[in-house]
């Protein structure tokens, strides 16, 4: 039998018309959703009940998006915004469900139609979305991959029982093939930071992202930034003297995520606590909430706005501080994304490119990412200190949305920078603090990396001295 044609429902042969139809007749046509209560859970149930009708399947699915938007809603009170720009995200879900119906409806044996397999998976959607909500709002942080565990297991139960109501067989083969696949999908989909957000909690996100989607109204935005880096340069203040101060730089690249965002904005607070940076910082941020607030971060932005700092310095002895914070790669590359808007990832490449053509001589560049240990080696030299996140080939922790700070971002900047007595004090405590994290919530050890140039650390203790 072709895929096409067990894509259509299966029909029942017709019945006599009858005025009142007797139990026999009711017997025989169960309803799909008394057996798809029954299936969730986790009894055998009526499998000729899951026809691949319209109704099992459409039900359902407008149950769990309805269920994703109003938690997606509470998640984002007390000022959440509709965003409808990331409805288009959404398809890759449905997508992977699809992909997922088509492996069970191929292997199965006796096989089922495509129809019958959606209607197997359509009533667990709204059950994944309740439990994908009560664990990011309830489960502690290192409870949470045990959480999401038992979760894929009680769907992997679910569909190996419904197949086999269905079928009339047990159903190993497909129902691993069917989890092998929603695996690959959902791998896929945290690779490619694939996060559909219907609310944001931005005041003005919705109208500022609204004229985003066409590229007529994205040139303008783009051609505004060297105006609005110019802006941030020129209030930059640097004293008389030729004592050597410090100057801040910060890049937050993925705005669909605020934390990076709330991340760059809390390290120019605690460097300027440390370092009297205050008036000498320039923030390149994206932010879904906001396009207005800061100059976007891009890779061009970032070369012009160091050039436009170089300028203010004196660079034989003031020290650029030079924080950054995404998604991250073993290019080495920061992801740089907002809204539509054509920026391109941030390579370890430009950034040494950034760096030398802007002439800065002293440089601290603390980079929060995964794999951002990938960045120390075409950046060292004598004159750089350089603080990781993570080894090349680790990940970081705690790039969610509903955070304010990474794990590296609450280790390094909050926990230890303000009472370290050195910057290498500061990674060292926050190396222990990050280990012991992890090793608590028995994940894969991030392993922050670090270089220390040793002329840059007298210069630092030069620094420190002069401003005490």
């Amino acid at each position: 039998m072709s895929l096409a044609a067990r894509m259509l429902p299966e029909t029942e042969s017709p019945q006599p018309s009858e005025t009142a139809p007797d139990s026999a007749a009711t017997a025989r046509h169960p309803s799909w959703l008394r057996e798809a209560l029954r299936l969730l859970t986790l009894r055998s149930a009526d499998g000729t009940a899951l026809t691949g009708g319209a109704a099992s399947i459409a039900v359902p699915a407008i149950v769990a998006l309805a269920l994703w938007a109003g938690f997606d809603w509470l998640n984002n009170l007390p000022d959440a915004r509709f965003f409808p720009y990331a409805l288009p995200a959404i398809t890759w879900y449905v997508l992977a469900a699809l992909l997922v119906a088509v492996s069970l409806a191929l292997i199965s044996r006796p096989t089922v139609t495509l129809a019958r397999a959606c209607s197997l998976l359509a009533p667990l959607a709204p059950v994944i979305v309740i439990a994908q909500f009560v664990i990011d709002r309830f489960v502690p942080e290192r409870w949470i991959s045990l959480a999401l565990g038992g979760v894929a297991l009680y769907a992997a139960v679910y569909c190996f029982i419904g197949l086999r109501s269905i079928a009339g067989s047990r159903q190993v083969l497909a129902t691993t093939a069917g989890a092998a696949v929603a695996v690959l999908a959902a791998w896929l989909g945290n690779v490619l930071y694939v996060h559909p957000m219907l609310w944001t909690s931005g005041d003005d996100a919705e109208e500022e992202y609204a004229d985003l989607g066409n590229w007529d109204a994205a040139e303008p935005v783009l051609f505004q930034q060297s105006a609005r880096i110019d802006a941030s340069v020129a209030k930059l203040v640097r004293p008389a003297d030729d004592a050597p101060v410090g100057f801040f730089v910060g890049f937050a690249g993925y705005g669909q995520q605020k934390v990076f965002a709330e991340e760059i904005q809390f390290a120019a607070e605690r460097f300027a606590k440390r370092y009297d940076t205050t008036q000498r910082t320039l923030l390149l941020i994206n932010d879904r909430r906001s396009l207005e607030k800061y100059p976007l971060a891009s890779g061009t932005a970032l070369t012009y706005a160091l050039k436009g700092v170089a300028s203010k310095m004196q660079l034989d002895r003031d020290v650029l501080f030079l924080a950054l914070s995404s998604h991250g790669s073993e290019g080495p590359l920061l992801s740089v994304t907002n809204s539509s808007l054509p920026l391109r990832d941030l390579t370890g490449e430009t950034l040494a490119d950034a760096l030398r053509e802007s002439g800065i001589k002293w440089r601290v560049i603390v980079i929060s990412a995964c794999h951002a240990g990938a960045f120390i080696e075409p950046l060292k030299d004598e004159n750089t200190i350089l603080i990781t996140a993570a080894a090349a080939d680790r990940s970081s922790f705690g790039c969610a949305d509903d955070r304010d700070l990474t794990y590296f971002g609450e280790a390094f900047y909050r926990d230890a920078l303000p009472d370290a007595t050195s910057l290498r004090d500061a990674f060292d405590k926050a190396k222990m603090l990050i280990a012991g994290r992890e090793e608590e919530e028995g994940v894969e050890a991030s392993l922050p990396q670090a270089y220390f140039g040793e002329q840059l650390e007298k210069q630092l203790a030069v620094l420190s001295r002069d401003r005490s």
